[in-house]
């Protein structure tokens, strides 16, 4: 970062100036929260509060609430609008990061910079969530400046960048479990890398590799221990057979496989299944150019400055691959911007392909030169077209005005939607202490206790069959909407009378 700013200060203020300007224009097309940022949101209010206990006992991630409390009081702001900024801080350092990797293997090459910054600022995954209050910015962002240290450390041998790379790594652990990955390889990266010039390289390496796998292992253990046991405790309650994380694993399986017996045969289909899921997910997520650009240029090993370079490249890359195919393995199911590490890492080739592509475009023939206006035509195309992060969710924010200036000033109403309730004028911790669920809303229709309330507010996703179903038994018990909001691709929230009188 600091080269990069030495030999280049106004790119990196273009960059930072950029993203300041990207990140607002997204929030404008979307000024409605993820379903995930009340969390956030919530648990970060508490800490504000000084229920720091609370908090913690919560949610076992809460450390990026924890940088949201800080900017808040460093602002003396609230903590929603602390929480984009923080947003748009961490995306910066993530873009940054991204090129400072790029100038390192390009051996500070200025053009290729340049294509770095633009690849990056309009990648469109990147695009996509600049408006979500998610961690993922925060991990990623610690998780290329790791990558930037042990790239860096390639071209100086200085231990001082290997100091960088495992402590990035180890902060990468505090937003997603899977930088405890990278700790776990890490042993593989000081073996690689230990040289004469280390004195006692063996005891310093025998040494830190049982340090850095007793505390990477006691990191997992707490993370399978604090995310299952909540789930064992379900399905014991359920009435299943399941007492520990194996026994899960198994029944997830059996799922999987629509109840068939798990034999050895259709556990390779499942597993085979899981791959060819990953592998979709991130070619969606990195766009077909990019990730064809990825293979090309490993393949004819452009962009690696070193030998150790396009080691570490494919250890990053298959690492974090096999993370998502056991996760998806385990879990029965892969969000798609979990594979986000994965389709940076590979981007970080596209840069130098794109150079490639400009590079000979005077020297080919005019069939080569239409298949390279082609590429990158489409290629801006893309990015152009992921600028357009218009909100799916509007019609939330203005049926909760309408709950606020509509409703009597004592009506009581229930939603199954948290941000309508969060927008409607609830308090972000109470909101989020509130099982403003389906679930929760199956329980009262069961029980009754809805009818304890004045209204009910009902958020409608047309992918689910569960809210549909929630749709007629609501039209049938109380009658027709007293008022509908729609939304996009069917999204829409009704409002029912639950006493006429």
């Amino acid at each position: 970062m600091y080269q990069l700013y030495r030999d280049r200060p106004l790119l990196v203020l273009l960059m930072i100036a950029a993203n300041i300007a990207l990140s607002a224009w997204c929030v404008f097309l979307d000024p409605v929260m993820n379903n995930d940022g009340v969390t956030y949101l919530a648990i970060a209010e508490m800490m504000l509060r000084g229920d720091w206990s609370q908090a913690f006992d919560y949610y076992s991630w809460p450390y990026y609430s924890v940088l949201i409390a800080g900017v808040a009081k460093l602002l003396s702001i609230g903590v929603e609008p602390a929480a984009y900024i923080l947003n748009t801080i961490l995306v910066t350092s993530l873009t940054l990061a991204y090129v400072c990797i790029v100038g390192e293997l390009s051996n500070n090459n200025r053009r290729i910079i340049v294509i770095a910054m633009v690849v990056i600022l309009f990648f469109p995954s990147i695009t996509k969530f600049r408006s979500f209050l998610i961690r993922d910015f925060a991990y990623l962002s610690c998780y290329l400046w790791s990558l930037y240290f042990i790239f860096r450390y390639c071209s100086t041998l200085n231990k001082q960048h290997l100091i960088g790379w495992l402590a990035f790594a180890a902060l990468s652990c505090l937003f997603r479990f899977e930088g405890i990955a990278f700790l776990l390889i890490a042993p593989y990266f000081l073996l690689l890398f230990s040289t004469g010039k280390f004195t006692n390289r063996r005891l310093l390496f025998t040494g830190l590799s049982i340090l850095i796998l007793a505390v990477s292992l006691a990191l997992m253990a707490w993370y399978v221990n604090d995310k299952y046991a909540a789930m064992i405790k379900v399905a014991q309650d359920s009435g299943k057979d399941i007492h520990t994380v194996f026994d899960l694993f198994v029944a997830s399986t059996k799922k999987q496989l629509g109840g068939e017996e798990l034999t050895l045969l259709n556990y390779a289909g499942v597993f085979a299944g899981n791959i060819g899921n990953v592998a979709y997910e991130l070619i969606r997520r990195m766009a077909l150019f990019y990730f064809v650009f990825a293979l090309i240029a490993y393949w004819k090993n452009i962009g690696f400055n070193s030998y150790f370079a396009k080691r570490i490249w494919i250890v990053y890359v298959v690492t974090n691959f096999i993370v998502l195919v056991c996760f998806s393995l385990y879990n029965n199911f892969l969000v798609g911007r979990y594979t986000m590490a994965t389709a940076l890492t590979l981007l970080l080739l596209a840069p130098f392909m794109i150079e490639r592509i400009l590079q000979s475009y005077q020297q080919s023939t005019w069939l080569k030169r239409i298949g390279s206006i082609l590429a990158l035509g489409l290629l801006t195309a893309v990015s152009l077209e992921g600028m357009d992060v218009s909100s799916k969710k509007l019609h939330i924010k203005e049926a909760a005005h309408w709950l606020r200036s509509e409703l009597p000033e004592h009506a009581s109403y229930f939603s199954n939607d948290r941000l309508l309730m969060y927008y409607s004028g609830d308090d972000v911790v109470e909101t989020l202490m509130s099982n403003h669920n389906n679930v929760h809303l199956r329980f009262l229709l069961d029980t009754k206790q809805l009818n304890d309330y004045d209204y009910v507010a009902l958020s409608v996703n047309p992918k689910s069959k569960l809210e549909d179903d929630f749709r007629q038994t609501l039209w049938y018990i109380y009658g027709r909407p007293v008022k509908i909001f729609e939304g996009v691709k069917g999204r829409a929230l009704f409002i029912y009378q639950t006493n006429s009188d």
